[in-house]
């Protein structure tokens, strides 16, 4: 009967070439023969990695043939078995279903098969856990005809068999004052319908149970991905939702931008943005935390803001922006969906505690999780996969998430949370996957804003003023009239129309930056339907006599003294220039310099100035020395996902020519090893390496076969053993030497060599 390693030996190139595609950690680092192949492809963390990809009808199928008897010495499970044990008997496509998993699981070596049947790849019962398909474990005195036996069970013998049927097969004994079932237990464990596991449990023996479920593995075969309806909205509507969502999220973070330039928040110690910082942002988003936070994420992910590096830190917008707001509404929409759906950033988990108890803050580098941007496309391509306008629930997803990988399933929150998001950002409308998103899902993000620009409505580039000194505009505004409205209102409703209010602060905004009464009304009236109302246009009068009485300016330090006379020419001196003086008043001037400065400069002009207090006391001259509080090294460095240069992947075309060059290699290597000695013979060289000895015993423990095993012992003698390996698990290997009739347990690190010996070689 063939081994494990020589079926892999057996596979042509491009099929090898094809399992090291699918399974990358088998050629990284690259094994050096096709024997050390084998025994990464058996070790539990490459089994547990290809087991998380695979769906649940190849899971079916491996705990099916692992629960038939694939599990043993020299145990084959022929592949009808298999179909009649998942369920797939009668219906044609669910046989044909199971063929294809039995496919899918022998091209990742998960399941190999010969003449006899189906045989699990080594180690594959270890790490489906001691009850593949919720079946017990094998028991040796189960009685061979079990049918008499349980057509004779009472019926509190029956409903214990029935409560342990479809698993989990132990379950806790009675307790003693409990007489009924302590005597139905005691009945099937005298029967062997029940065995005991310990002092406290019973667990329905492997046999019993498959004959308890006519032989069946599962209840039901999982040969085809669910396909959840969900609910249908008209594309309109789908499409009208997803561009006012872009619309927001454009502005909400043309708005954070705009906040952070002015005040920028300070950076925490830990990396991230307090929690204070997070609220005051929120309020002035006019929006609750948990957006807010989204926000700040999607900021930092599209490289729009980040830390400046100053002293003390601070979350500072960059220059990306400005190319950013020189774009249309569609273009800044797609870069900012297009960070977000490749973000490793879970912005979801914002305010929630961590394992410590600490708050979870946003833009803390903690926050980068590297399947967020997987779970995001698997997300929407269950989206993508359904017809137009239809919506699915995060339940729905699920269902569907837990088929295509039952073994690594997300958290439900963080599918409600992405689905959530999605809509936030437009990618989604009404629940529904958007032209603009199914483009997203695309290499080229030019189509996502094409999309989108088709979805959004035409701009409007006129407002209707009304006599109550408030303004709609009925649609989307156009740059110029968005503009002007953000200078000179406040917004009060969004919708489907704008509505805004002209105050007396707002008049005074717009003259801040520089517009006169005049130029402000006419702006007004050049977008206004119809004229200007009269009271609009008495508030901007009014607020124009008033703008600009007071003034207010900076001083970095003063001059002041009790003779006019002695300041006479310093604010013409051209030699102070530099110094800024300005004169308030006959006795006082003012500087643009500080105190130390404007000392320095009036002591070389040949003055003997003074330093003076607040209250007008002279200041001592005394040596000033700085001191600032100690303070732990920081953790600095970018926002994980925050734009920039990505290390630059391998080509798909060089990955392929890797691994086409790298079968021959392990051919070679395999020839060259084979070539010292024949396999099994005493003097042998076996398998030294570490590596392709555990599968060897591997191999040996699922064939029932014998090794030499060449052992170092605690004194270093070694020492040479025939065995037969009964078991493989925690660094120790299990083996029985006949010849001495006695078990011997070897740590694997005391294994010098082990060399398979043939079936029909004689006891040496």
């Amino acid at each position: 009967m063939a081994t494990f390693s020589e079926h892999l030996r057996a596979r042509s190139d491009p099929e090898l070439v094809d399992l090291l595609a699918r399974r990358p950690d088998l050629a990284n680092p690259s094994p050096s023969t096709i024997a050390s192949l084998a025994a990464r492809a058996g070790s539990r963390v490459s089994l547990e990695r290809a087991l998380t990809g695979v769906d649940a009808s190849v899971l079916q199928v491996l705990e099916s043939v692992v629960a038939l008897g694939g599990d043993h010495a020299g145990g084959a499970v022929p592949a009808a078995d298999v179909a009649r044990a998942v369920g797939a008997t009668g219906d044609g496509t669910a046989r044909t279903g199971v063929e294809d998993a039995v496919t899918e699981a022998t091209a990742l070596a998960l399941l190999w098969g010969d003449d006899a049947g189906l045989h699990p790849s080594p180690g594959l019962a270890d790490v489906l856990g001691p009850y593949p398909a919720g079946l017990g474990p094998v028991v040796d005195d189960v009685p061979d005809d079990l049918a008499p036996l349980l057509a004779e069970a009472p019926p509190a013998a029956r409903s214990v068999l029935d409560a342990l049927t479809w698993g989990p097969p132990v379950g806790r004994r009675p307790a003693a004052d409990a007489v009924e079932a302590r005597r139905a237990v005691e009945w099937l464990l005298t029967r062997g319908l029940l065995a005991r596991a310990d002092t406290a449990h019973v667990v329905l023996p492997r046999r019993v149970g498959l004959a308890l479920r006519d032989g069946r593995t599962h209840a039901h075969p999982e040969t085809h991905c669910p396909h959840p309806t969900g609910t249908v909205h008209p594309e309109t509507t789908v499409e009208a939702e997803s561009a006012g969502a872009a619309q927001e999220i454009v502005r909400l973070v043309a708005a954070l931008v705009h906040l952070w330039e002015r005040t920028p928040p300070n950076v925490l110690r830990s990396g991230g943005l307090g929690v204070r910082e997070l609220r005051r942002a929120a309020g002035a988003l006019e929006t609750d935390e948990g957006l807010a936070a989204l926000v700040v994420e999607v900021a930092g992910a599209a490289g729009f803001v980040v830390d400046d590096g100053e002293d003390p830190p601070a979350f500072s917008p960059t220059v990306d922006v400005d190319a950013w707001w020189d774009t249309d509404l569609a273009a800044r929409w797609a870069v900012l969906a297009g960070a977000w759906l490749a973000t490793p950033r879970t912005p979801w988990v914002v305010g929630g505690r961590d394992e410590r108890g600490e708050l979870r803050a946003a833009l803390d580098p903690e926050l980068a999780r590297p399947w967020a941007p997987r779970l995001r496309r698997a997300v929407l391509e269950i989206l993508a996969a359904r017809e137009p306008g239809t919506a699915l629930t995060a339940d729905d997803v699920l269902t569907v998430l837990r088929w295509r990988a039952p073994r690594s399933v997300p958290p439900p929150a963080a599918v409600e949370a992405i689905l959530r998001e999605a809509g936030h950002l437009g990618v989604l409308g009404a629940g529904a996957l958007s032209r603009a998103g199914r483009a997203l899902l695309e290499p080229d993000a030019g189509d996502a804003a094409a999309a989108m620009a088709a979805a959004l409505p035409e701009p409007v580039d006129d407002v209707l003023l009304q006599g109550d000194l408030t303004g709609i505009v009925p649609g989307r505004p156009t740059p110029a009239l968005a503009a002007l409205l953000d200078r000179a209102t406040r917004v009060e409703s969004r919708g489907a129309a704008l509505t805004v209010r002209f105050t007396a602060q707002s008049v005074e905004e717009a003259l801040d930056s520089g517009q006169s009464a005049d130029e402000l009304l006419a702006e007004l009236a050049a977008h206004a339907r119809g004229p200007l109302p009269q009271p609009l246009e008495y508030l901007v009068r009014d607020t124009a006599r008033r703008h600009g009485r007071l003034r207010v300016g900076s001083a970095g330090g003063y001059v002041r003294v009790e003779d006019p006379t002695l300041l006479a020419g310093l604010v013409e001196d051209p030699a102070l220039a530099e110094l800024g003086l300005v004169r308030l008043a006959p006795t006082v001037l003012a500087a643009q310099v500080g105190p130390a400065a404007l000392l320095a400069a009036l002591r070389a002009r040949g003055l003997a100035p003074a330093a003076e207090r607040p209250d007008g006391q002279v200041v001592l001259a005394r040596p000033l020395v700085r001191r600032v509080p100690g303070r732990g090294r920081r953790r600095r460095g970018a926002i994980a996902g925050a734009g920039g240069p990505a290390e630059a992947p391998v080509t798909t075309t060089a990955a392929t020519q890797r691994l086409r060059s790298l079968v021959p290699a392990l051919r070679r290597a395999e020839a060259l090893q084979q070539s010292g000695a024949a396999p099994g013979a005493p003097g042998a060289a076996g398998t030294p390496d570490p590596v392709a000895a555990l599968a060897t015993l591997r191999e040996a423990v699922a064939d029932g076969r014998e090794v030499w095993l060449e052992i170092v012992g605690p004194d270093g003698a070694p020492q040479r053993r025939r065995v037969r390996p009964v078991r493989v698990d925690g660094g120790r290997v299990r083996a029985v030497d006949s010849a001495r009739d006695a078990e011997l347990t070897v740590a694997v690190h005391r294994i010098a060599a082990v060399t398979p010996i043939d079936p029909e070689d004689a006891p040496s």
